[in-house]
């Protein structure tokens, strides 16, 4: 298998968040700036989990577990 198939739950999690304020944001529930506070806070720690992401780290399979 090849280690670019496998995404770290972490970064799905981000990424569904991203796509959760972005549906608010369409239907006006929370104003301009807090979309901006909030899509630039949760980019910053997109691009923190995605700089950790190397062959230990994607060989983890503690990484791959989705928290609910």
């Amino acid at each position: 298998m090849e280690n670019i198939n496998k995404v770290p739950s972490k970064i799905i999690e981000i990424e569904t968040s991203i796509k959760l304020f972005e549906y608010l944001k369409r239907k006006s529930v929370i104003d301009d700036g807090m979309y901006n506070f909030c899509i630039n806070k949760l980019i910053g720690k997109l691009e923190l989990e995605k700089s950790k992401i190397d062959d230990e780290y994607i060989n983890d399979l503690n990484n791959y577990k989705i928290l609910t």
